[in-house]
């Protein structure tokens, strides 16, 4: 029997879990796909059992690779803690960090929880807003990360995940064909929102706009009481709304998350977020990642 787990292993599991491919694991890890391929097989002879499996194109954990994910990232994070904390010196600089909503809130929890346990010493501050200010507070220096929508900027960025946009209402609203479709939508500006407009425009389908709010959980709450239609990904249905079929010659585009840093002097820290960001992203779902 084994009786220490190599961490090296370990973190290129995660790697490949996360990204759905062995070879976008080899980039991340700097190793070459078959070292990588190499290491999978020596993991799930250490262990004892299959931890990964071919679905298509893509590469994701069995039920029981999943559920070691769960701890091995545990033990990456305490791994990293501790790099942190005893050998590369504490981190006690605050770390300002943006998100929009749609990011979700049980994603926002476990990113929040994973870098507070990483940088324990660390004042963290979270600004959740829309993307327009977040990059207007990384210009301005008051955010040293953010994650939004994809939008024209010459902040550094890189392509988290690509969704699906979808129609989505409450399992009772029926639509009338006659009559303009009730849309229920953030403020201007929003990608959602423009999307939307402008599907129904392409498709010659007449539209109100219903109700307005600036926060997701009152969009959320109106949807489900039936007053209209929304466009978001697919995180933000729950069992009491459906994706709407009438809608389906109303072409949406797809809803890409960026991660947008300020430009300058980075802390080594932000490396670190930066990862977390990525993995519990992506994680959310592995199918859309980018590779």
């Amino acid at each position: 029997m084994i009786r220490n787990l190599d961490l090296d292993l370990i973190r290129s599991f995660a790697a490949v879990a996360d990204l759905g491919s062995i070879s976008a694991a080899a980039r991340k890890v700097g190793r070459s796909q078959s070292a990588v391929s190499l290491q999978m097989d020596r993991l799930a002879e250490a262990v004892g059992f299959s931890l990964l499996e071919r679905r298509g194109r893509a590469v994701s954990p069995t039920l029981r690779g999943a559920a070691f994910l769960e701890d091995a990232r545990r033990l990456l994070d305490l791994n990293d803690r501790i790099l942190t904390q005893h050998v590369h010196g504490a981190f006690a600089q605050p770390l300002r960090l943006g998100f929009v909503q749609d990011v979700g809130e049980q994603v926002l929890q476990r990113i929040l929880y994973r870098l507070s346990a990483s940088f324990p010493q660390a004042p963290i501050t979270v600004r959740v807003c829309t993307t327009s200010t977040m990059l207007d507070m990384l210009r301005a220096e008051e955010l040293d990360v953010a994650v939004g929508f994809r939008s024209e900027s010459e902040l550094p960025a890189s392509l988290l995940l690509r969704e699906s946009m979808v129609w989505i209402a409450a399992r009772h609203l029926r639509l009338d064909r006659e009559a303009p479709v009730p849309l229920v939508l953030f403020e201007h500006p929003c990608s959602c929102r423009t999307a939307a407009i402008a599907a129904l425009n392409a498709a010659g389908r007449p539209f109100r706009i219903a109700f307005t709010s600036p926060s997701l959980p009152g969009l959320m709450a109106a949807v489900g009481a039936g007053m209209g239609v929304t466009v978001r990904s697919p995180r933000a249905l729950r069992p009491d709304l459906a994706i709407v079929a009438d809608l389906d010659r109303a072409a949406l585009p797809d809803m890409e998350f960026l991660l947008y840093t300020r430009p300058g002097v980075r802390p080594p820290a932000l490396q670190k977020v930066e990862e977390v960001l990525q993995e519990e992203l992506r994680r959310e779902h592995p199918l859309y990642a980018v590779a």
